[in-house]
């Protein structure tokens, strides 16, 4: 996710505006990071390997002399003494290092983002060539054909320039000491250089800024064009560089996976502001799904009958203070949603049928209880298929008192609401399920195995990590156009007519945490919130889906309601159960975990809605449901044969709209109370024009 600090905040704002005006080339300068992605080593790795074995095997290497250079991170100087020692073994040593490598799924989702960016030329100083490969229609320029890189930029061609050679050529690469002297001789090469600096946009992405003729040329290019202005440049960084030259904006991120793969939701949000076209791209396939146990997480699970959504409430104030209010939860009304479509049944069942473990919240755990019935429920958990998950504090919107426009995001637990103190889970469980008179012993054993499978996400610290993640999701200006928040809005800074935006969202963030900590393969959200998890998280929202190919395994068709189904025949669901427990079964849902492998170059390796990438094969669904048939459906049973027609909720751009139109009546509301015109300073505290800030960002 990005940081929430201001200079992030204000380098995105100007990011998206260069991007969306084009007044300038974008130019993508690809570092070393972007091609750990595609599996290929750091500097530091690649230093580390080549000298233990030059320092084992090169007799005129100088391996202590060589291990301070190593300890001192002095890489070039380091490659220099391999180079003189062997230079036939160097330049084998970085021909294999660099050969070309199965991409993974963040690389591909990479490429992705490019593609969806028109005008964008990229230059690189990384060596392979996995960007070459994978965009084909891009021109590749050598070092030694720089000079056409002004030329090319004014014919608006795409290019991928190599600025430090490749490995096709092993000779033309930049690694060593007199590499890098060498390359400073080169006067046209420079020059270039500076060309980019002074008449582009440069965004770095996964290049640390650290070459000093580079850094030299930015600093140079601030002096030399002065009245016409340079840049602006932005470096996508997970650290604070405060050396950089004034034209260098600092976007920053918090990094969540070891592969730094957040960075890419910069150039996602890029993509987002900028107007799409057709790229060709190579297909690189599709990775190995990992042996672990599929796992379905039911993020929402809606009954029929009325519901509350959200509470506002008055908290105990301090000695002499104002009474604060906090509002709780993602408070829908009718006119947001939809649910004659929606069953919580289907869901489940698509779950079981499709995954190896489903996980529902505890605070869920009666409806799920009701719904599959005390006997077929109590199989499904002593068989490992059902797991309930404790999730984090509930996210709430604080204010100062009940008439503050603005507010802040907090985390609350039941005690700062007049409760003495948290139930225990077992309390929690037994307060929703209540034994049968006469079989509390063996209904004991059950909670107590129930209690043991738990998944539990409450810990503080993933608590607060909601949170840090929803704040830095609100950095996001994509999210921020989705959910109708003006880009001037301070940071950090909830107003009140968009309470309920921002607590869904932190309840998709509290989802995307919980998919993290208990590695599920498939999320099910509803009501809009799966597009915003698309964004937030980079999941994949497709074609295909899960509920379909569960659907075909019990009626013989796609889009039906399964729920609906096993509501007129529960005995189905033992049916379900002999299913599960069958090879043809285990297979099925094999099949299910490959498809949604496809999608793990994602913030959260999940897929939303269990979209499946591609279908699964046709004789893998014929063979579950000739399975499914033979053994436990009647064939003569007609009512099977005209399933009811399953909604599968991809309205989600529709169900948005609905929030910012209740938004906009929520903040006319607070206009006319505070008897504002168009021309007044909007009351979300930007200090910019009412008309022009929060009214205009929910038009």
């Amino acid at each position: 996710m990005f940081s929430s600090d201001q200079e992030t905040h204000k380098a995105l704002n100007s990011l998206t505006t260069a991007a969306r005006d084009q007044t300038r080339p974008l130019i993508i300068w690809v570092g070393a990071g972007v091609s750990s992605w595609a599996k290929y080593p750091f500097w530091n790795n690649l230093a580390e390997q080549m000298h233990t074995v030059f320092s084992r095997e090169e007799r005129n290497y100088d391996g202590v002399f060589s291990s301070r250079l190593l300890e001192g991170a002095k890489y070039p100087e380091l490659f220099e003494q391999m180079r003189i020692a062997n230079q036939s073994r160097y330049f084998t040593f970085l021909s294999d290092q660099f050969r070309p490598q199965h991409a993974t799924g963040v690389y591909r989702r990479f490429i992705r983002a490019i593609c969806k960016i028109p005008n964008v030329y990229i230059v690189t100083t990384n060596v392979d060539e996995a960007l070459e490969h994978s965009l084909p229609e891009h021109i590749t320029i050598q070092r030694s054909d720089i000079e056409r890189l002004p030329q090319l930029l004014h014919q608006r061609s795409k290019f991928i320039c190599k600025l430090h050679g490749s490995v096709s050529s092993v000779e033309s690469m930049i690694f060593s000491t007199h590499d890098y002297e060498s390359l400073q001789l080169e006067n046209g090469y420079l020059e270039a250089i500076q060309s980019i600096f002074s008449n582009t946009t440069v965004l770095f992405l996964g290049y640390g800024l650290r070459d000093e003729y580079v850094f030299r040329n930015l600093r140079a290019c601030s002096t030399i064009r002065p009245l016409f202005g340079v840049g602006p440049h932005f470096i996508v960084t997970s650290e604070e560089r405060n050396e950089l030259p004034a034209t260098v904006r600092r976007i920053r991120y918090v990094p969540d996976a070891t592969d730094h793969r957040d960075a890419l939701q910069v150039l996602e949000v890029i993509a987002d502001f900028a107007s799409s076209q057709s790229i060709q791209v190579v297909n690189e396939g599709k990775e190995e799904v990992s042996s672990h146990h599929s796992i379905y997480y039911l993020a929402d699970l809606i009954t029929p009958g009325s519901w509350t959504t959200s509470q506002t409430l008055n908290l105990e104030p301090f000695p002499g203070a104002v009474q604060p209010q906090v509002i709780i939860g993602e408070g829908y009304v009718n006119g947001e949603i939809e649910s004659y479509n929606y069953s919580a049944l289907h869901d489940i069942v698509v779950g079981l049928l499709c995954f190896d473990i489903v996980c529902v919240s505890i605070d869920h755990l009666a409806r799920v209880h009701d719904l599959l019935g005390p006997e077929a429920f109590w199989i499904f958990v002593e068989n490992g298929s059902l797991r309930l998950v404790i999730p984090p504090s509930v996210s709430a919107i604080g204010f100062f008192d009940e008439q503050s426009p603005i507010g802040g995001l907090m985390m609350v637990d039941l005690d700062i609401l007049g409760k003495k103190s948290l139930p225990s889970v077992s309390e929690r469980i037994r307060f929703q399920i209540l034994p049968a008179a006469g079989k509390e012993k063996i209904a004991e054993k059950l909670f107590q195995l129930l209690e043991a499978s738990i998944f539990d996400v409450s810990k503080s610290k993933l608590s607060n990590s909601v949170i840090e993640k929803t704040l830095g999701a609100l950095m996001n200006p994509s999210i921020r156009r989705m959910l109708g928040i003006s880009q001037g809005t301070p940071r950090n800074v909830i107003p009140r007519w968009l309470s309920f935006p921002a607590l869904r969202l932190a309840k998709v963030i509290s989802s995307g945490i919980i998919c993290q900590h208990i590695q599920a393969s498939s999320a099910r959200m509803i009501f809009g919130s799966e597009k915003q998890a698309s964004v937030a998280f980079s999941a994949t929202e497709t074609e295909q889906w899960a509920q379909d190919a569960a659907s075909y395994v019990l009626t013989g068709r796609f889009n039906s309601d399964v729920g609906e189904i096993i509501r007129k025949n529960p005995d189905l669901l033992f049916g379900i159960i002999k299913f599960r427990e069958s090879s043809t079964g285990a297979n099925f849902r094999r099949e299910t975990a490959q498809s949604l492998a496809a999608d793990n170059g994602s913030q959260i390796v999940t897929a939303i809605n269990s979209g499946l990438n591609q279908a699964i094969p046709v004789a893998v669904l014929q063979q579950a449901r000739d399975q499914f048939s033979g053994l436990f459906i009647p064939q003569k049973n007609s009512s099977l044969s005209t399933p009811v027609v399953w909604g599968d909720l991809r309205n989600s751009d529709t169900q948005i709209s609905r929030w910012r139109k209740r938004s906009r009546t929520l903040l006319e509301a607070e206009i006319k109370r505070q008897r504002l015109g168009p021309y007044d300073e909007c009351p979300c505290g930007s200090g910019e024009k009412l008309r022009f800030c929060c009214q205009d960002a929910l038009s």
